[in-house]
This record gives structure tokens, sequence and C-alpha cells, in this order.
């Protein structure tokens, strides 16, 4: 597998330089982020970090690989906006790194709840969602591998609050009424 970032993608040199200066990492994490960084992420480049550490499957650093990726959706957020092209970087770790899905909910729940309840707030705090706004709702949840139902039992906090404040449940993008 040749390259799959853009080379000229600075939000991701950007994000990444944040991630290595500031994260504490198992250093084999620290490794592929800066191969990330560096602009050298490739299934060769890889493997020879994993070889480093005697690390012999990918899965066995799943954990630390998840926390690297929310480390960067974190830096994704921090303008409110999922762009296409992070979007698709998202999309190639998890393919680099054999994220699967379910791997988020079942091995980081606590973690992208507390993403999710700062987006909520953020996304619900008039009591609507337009059309933007259910399309980042949309990436949200694919970003994280999320049924319908996980993402709507994540929300239900804001859509009740919405709903108590008069909304209509139509305006609020969601497929089930909280309950009180």
């Amino acid at each position: 597998m040749s390259k799959m970032l853009s080379p000229e993608d600075w939000q991701l040199h950007d994000a990444f330089r944040n991630i290595i200066a500031y994260e504490s990492l198992p250093i084999h994490t620290l490794e592929i982020a800066e191969l990330i960084y560096n602009d050298d992420l490739a299934l060769e480049s890889l493997n020879g970090v994993l070889s480093k550490y005697a690390i012999k499957n990918i899965r066995n650093i799943n954990n630390d690989l998840l926390d690297l990726v929310i480390l960067y959706i974190h830096e994704v957020l921090k303008d409110g906006v999922i762009e296409e092209q992070e979007k698709r970087n998202i999309e190639v770790f998890k393919l680099y790194f054999k994220i699967r899905e379910g791997d988020f909910y079942q091995k980081k729940k606590r973690e992208i709840e507390n993403i999710l309840r700062i987006q909520f707030e953020k996304l619900y705090f008039d009591d609507k969602i337009t059309k933007e706004e259910a399309f980042h709702n949309f990436l949200l949840r694919d970003i994280f591998d999320l049924s319908h139902e996980q993402y709507d039992r994540f929300k239900e906090k804001e859509v009740r609050r919405a709903l108590d404040n008069g909304s209509n449940i139509k305006d609020l993008d969601t497929s089930i009424i909280p309950k009180k």
C-alpha cells in the first residue's frame, strides 16, 4: 500500500505537530504519529515501527491507535467542522491501523461520549438542527462507526433538553424520542 495521505495537507501536518508536542503517547505510537507528521505513513514504514518494538500484529496496539485517532479528531473538531479531507484522513487511519467497526464504541465509549457531548451542546444550543448540522451529525456518527441507535443514545440528553424547551421532534435530527 503506497502513501494515501495528501502531502499538501497542512491541517494534518499542524494537527500532528500538536499531538506530538503536547500529548504523552507510548513510544511506538509516538513514532507512528511522527510518520504521519513527516508524510511517511506507508505500509512499509508502519511495519518498520511494529518490528522495531516487536509488535507482531497491529491489533495488539489497537487501544493506543484508537487514542491517536481520537487525538486527531479532537484537533479536527477545534474549528467545529469536519472537512472532507479530514474525514478521508480518518478513514485512511482506520484502514492502516485495522480499526474495525465497533472498536471506538466498545473500547473508547467514554472518550467518544465526551467528544460528542461537546459537539451536541454546540449543535443543539438553539434547539434545532439545520441541514448543515444534520450533515455534521452524520459525519460524527460515521467517523466513530456508530449505528443510528448508538448515536441517538449519545445525543439523547440534548434532544430531551430541546424538546423540553418547546422544539419540534422533526427539527432535531433524531429517530427516537428520549424518555423523560
